[in-house]
């Protein structure tokens, strides 16, 4: 046996093990190598018990002298019939009452049941005389298996017989690490399993919360766009929400200057106040009076009461004037005023009203050329456009188009209950490359069309798009690597990487550096692209 610095070393070096090492095989070799170098013994083992509690089965095993010895031949069942403790066993024994088992020899002793040992011996040839083992607990005081110590060699000479009585604490000290390291290994796994767990859940929680978000995001969250030319758009429309000039939206029929319209007042300080919108060619001169600037009783014939305008229910937050170009020059004036002296006059009214109303208006008209004709006020025009935000068609940001179609058709997917639709690569192919003359609304149209057309888990198609894209359709299945049905992984991405560059390529104007500097690839490459694709200057 060794003195007590050794043995003081040796728990230091362990005690160090257990704090750099995570695998409990690993810890368990280094417990067992510890006990067996203090104590001489050839073997040595650690059993647990399952998680059942019911069997104890090898976790490591060690003999120098007989490798084939080392591992436990079989389960060791911790009850024996009846339910009852299974007692005979040395190491259910240990396991069970918590005492250290340290036996000379095992052949000569009758009070456990060793069958199972000897029957190891015989087949592996080892001869197995001292018996050591200790229980492991936690600090609990819950058991956790077994350290088992064989041929404990007394003297350097190889004498081989029981463990001394006060080794019996050291050989108990190893035990304890052995059970830490046990627990701390269940513990790790344990919450590595409630991490993924936590994980599984919180990905449920995006899904559903992404879910949410579509249906009931605000309409500035509904600004889609990652394209150059949409991000200027943007940028322009988050630095008017800053400040509470007019802000004059300009763009063609469908390219969204509504949705525009609400996310600067989303973003900016009015945002908890009210959105109160108005199309300027929806109603005749006299009611859309009545209804932006209000009336009194008797101001007309029906006018029975008072009534507060727009302009009052907008008070403290926004009024978008939409289609402004097509207001009546008469009304004109009253915006004028309403943005110079911040006041209105209902009809039928002498008083002038004092609100605080931001003004955002809209046109897909030509300002100047309706001044020169007569039919806009050109203050009002210099009074509206002091922060013009000019919102491009759709066909100027082709490499939007995709990122519309999946936002729209997961909006459509979660009104209707269902997980979402699939579109064909040359359904997409043609969404991509037709000129959208109708804009974003268009495509949103298209979009609820096809859903509507489709059958059960049936994908969009051609066949469910408009009749001008279908015939458009040729042409672009020409440039497909493979026919939809056995087209590779390579081809799809070949196809998709087609329409990426043509779209860069019309937003750029077919200016080949300025798309190569979107793509972010050198004009050589992206000439070599265009000559693999068959990509031609219209």
């Amino acid at each position: 046996m060794h003195d007590p610095l050794s043995v003081a070393e040796e728990l230091i070096e362990l005690t160090t093990t257990l704090a750099t090492e995570r695998r409990l095989e690993a810890l368990l070799g280094a417990v067992v190598n510890s006990a067996r170098r203090l104590t001489r013994a050839e073997g040595g083992r650690v059993l647990v018990l399952d998680r059942t509690g019911r069997h104890l089965h090898g976790l490591v095993g060690q003999n120098d002298v007989a490798p084939d010895a080392a591992a436990l031949a079989s389960e060791i069942p911790v009850y024996a019939e009846g339910n009852a403790f299974n007692l005979r066993d040395a190491n259910v024994f240990a396991a069970v009452t918590g005492k250290i088992v340290n036996l000379a020899d095992v052949y000569d002793y009758s009070a456990f049941d060793f069958s199972r040992l000897r029957e190891q011996d015989e087949r592996t040839g080892y001869r197995t005389r001292s018996f050591v083992v200790a229980p492991l607990w936690n600090v609990e005081g819950v058991t956790l298996g077994v350290l088992q110590l064989i041929n404990v060699q007394l003297t350097p000479g190889g004498e081989i017989g029981a463990l001394p009585t006060a080794f019996e604490r050291v050989v108990g000290s190893f035990a304890a690490h052995a059970a830490v390291a046990i627990t701390n290994a269940r513990l790790f796994e344990e919450n590595r399993e409630l991490i993924r767990q936590l994980d599984r859940r919180n990905a449920d929680l995006a899904r559903e919360n992404s879910r949410l978000k579509v249906m009931t995001a605000p309409r500035e969250e509904q600004v889609v766009g990652e394209s150059p030319a949409f991000q200027a758009a943007l940028d322009l429309a988050r630095r008017a929400a800053s400040s509470s000039v007019a802000v004059l939206m300009l763009g063609e029929t469908g390219t969204g200057k509504d949705v525009f319209a609400n996310a600067v007042h989303r973003l900016g300080k009015r945002r908890d106040r009210p959105f109160v919108a108005q199309n300027c060619a929806a109603l005749p001169e006299t009611l859309l009076e009545s209804e932006l600037f209000g009336h009194r009783k008797g101001a007309f014939s029906g006018a029975l009461a008072d009534k507060k305008g727009l302009v009052h229910e907008a008070n403290g937050g926004t009024l978008f004037l939409d289609e402004i170009g097509d207001m009546p020059l008469p009304l004109q004036a009253k915006i004028l005023r309403l943005l110079e002296e911040g006041s209105v006059r209902r009809l039928g009214d002498t008083r002038l009203e004092k609100v605080d109303v931001r003004i955002i208006a809209a046109t897909n008209l030509d300002l100047p050329q309706k001044i020169a004709q007569g039919t806009f006020r050109e203050d009002l025009y210099y009074r509206l456009s002091v922060f013009p935000v000019t919102i491009p068609p759709l066909r100027e940001r082709p490499s939007d188009i995709p990122l519309l179609i999946d936002f729209f058709l997961r909006r459509i997917a979660q009104a209707h209950g269902r997980e979402g639709f699939a579109l064909t690569p040359r359904a997409l192919d043609a969404l991509c490359r037709w000129r959208y003359p109708g804009n974003v609304r268009e495509l949103k149209n298209m979009a609820e069309r096809a859903a509507l057309l489709i059958d059960g888990d049936e994908r969009i198609d051609l066949k469910h798009l408009p009749a001008q894209l279908a015939r458009a359709a040729p042409d672009i299945i020409v440039q497909t690597p493979a026919a939809e049905g056995n087209a590779s992984l390579r081809s799809a991405v070949r196809q998709y990487e087609a329409i990426v560059i043509e779209n860069r390529l019309r937003e750029a104007g077919w200016n080949q550096s300025r798309a190569a500097r979107l793509l972010q690839i050198s004009r050589r490459s992206l000439v070599e692209k265009l000559q693999r694709y068959a990509i031609r200057t219209p």
